[in-house]
């Protein structure tokens, strides 16, 4: 058990308030409730599954969604909650329990060290991982925004969730250590055993792994299922869900959920139109990159130029580097072809969403 020393909170049942005082917040008219999911987060150790809140000249870091969206709402949209037993209701007493967030969460990032224990630096490499994963889970286990409006409840869980962050970027970095010096170890070792074809390569692109949420990749290629009107015609759909699963599963991986894009083998090139279509691939591809990116920084845009022209037949007979030359630029122009299929392809909202939520898209 840890914070111990944390006021209105117990270690063994956590937060301690009065239920019955406090105010209640309901979203779109239905109550916020704790979920179970939230506890996935430890297996995605490697990864960064935070939201990045800013404010003013600080950035904050927060594992609940429901949290991050109730801190994000601006005067127009507060009114997508509605607020029970909450006296003198409205924007500004959002901002007040904003700031006792980030009032707790500084102090949690402060106190970390304290947190885990004067033992936690006399583990060994192997002993501390495992120590911090418990930590997370710990915290994890108090970490939810279930609608309550209690200042104290909301101090809590900014302390909370600065110290699961701390945890989270700590043992990601003994992880990293961990594949450094087995990356030596195996530089090291003898190499004139190895088979003939080790140093072979091979004509598939390597695919992707994808950091970011893997339903956003997923929902962004949706829009090929569907017909799309490209100015010069009708485009018919690309890809059945099922040719979709495959052909992601050829282009994406994701190591914290190796069932969510299934390898199905070599595929063949998918026939394309030139022009428009053309541009909403480098768009949706583009799209995907800058998600990734998010979480990843070493995402590398010749990865996804590589599966275009591996995947789709426009882009044959072109140079990657010519590819990646127009990346950027010819992907604004693949979304305005996607604006122009608003209530037409029933996909195209959700992707436009998905961009705008992660400020991809203004």
């Amino acid at each position: 058990m840890f914070f111990h020393h944390l006021k209105n909170f117990s270690p063994y049942s956590g937060h301690i308030y009065n239920e019955m005082r406090t105010g209640i917040v309901r979203k779109h008219g239905e109550l916020i409730s704790k979920n179970d999911s939230r506890f996935d987060l430890i297996k995605r150790i490697g990864y960064f599954p935070f939201r990045e809140l800013r404010r003013i000249d600080q950035a904050y870091f927060i594992s609940d969604l429901e949290l991050f969206e109730f801190f994000q709402t601006t005067e127009q949209t507060l009114k997508d909650y509605d607020v029970e037993a909450y006296s003198n209701w409205g924007y500004p007493a959002k901002e007040e329990l904003l700031n006792v967030f980030l009032e707790g969460y500084r102090h949690g990032l402060n106190e970390f060290r304290e947190n885990i224990g004067i033992t936690y630096s006399t583990l060994s490499h192997n002993h501390k991982i495992e120590y911090l994963r418990n930590f997370c889970l710990y915290c994890l286990d108090f970490l939810y925004f279930d609608g309550e409006l209690d200042k104290a409840l909301f101090y809590n869980l900014g302390y909370i969730q600065a110290n699961l962050y701390m945890a989270y970027v700590e043992v990601n970095n003994l992880n990293a250590l961990t594949a450094i010096n087995h990356s030596e170890t195996e530089t090291n070792a003898p190499t004139n055993n190895l088979p003939s074809n080790a140093t072979q390569s091979t004509e598939e692109p390597e695919r992707i792994e994808i950091y970011c949420d893997v339903t956003d990749i997923k929902k962004i290629w949706q829009v090929l299922t569907a017909p799309i009107n490209t100015g010069k015609g009708i485009e018919q759909p690309i890809f059945s869900e099922e040719e979709l699963e495959k052909y992601l599963g050829s282009m994406f991986y994701s190591g914290a959920f190796p069932d969510a894009f299934k390898h199905a083998g070599t595929l063949s090139q998918k026939t394309i139109s030139r022009g428009h279509m053309r541009n909403v691939l480098i768009a949706l591809m583009y799209s995907c990159y800058s998600l990734n990116r998010n979480f990843d920084r070493r995402s590398n845009q010749i990865m996804y130029v590589a599966m275009l022209k591996r995947y789709f037949s426009v882009f044959a007979t072109s140079e990657i580097e010519s590819i990646k030359s127009v990346f950027a630029t010819y992907a604004p122009k693949g979304i305005d072809v996607l604006k122009n299929n608003l209530g037409k392809n029933p996909h195209v909202e959700e992707i436009l969403s998905i961009l705008k939520i992660h400020k991809l898209l203004h």
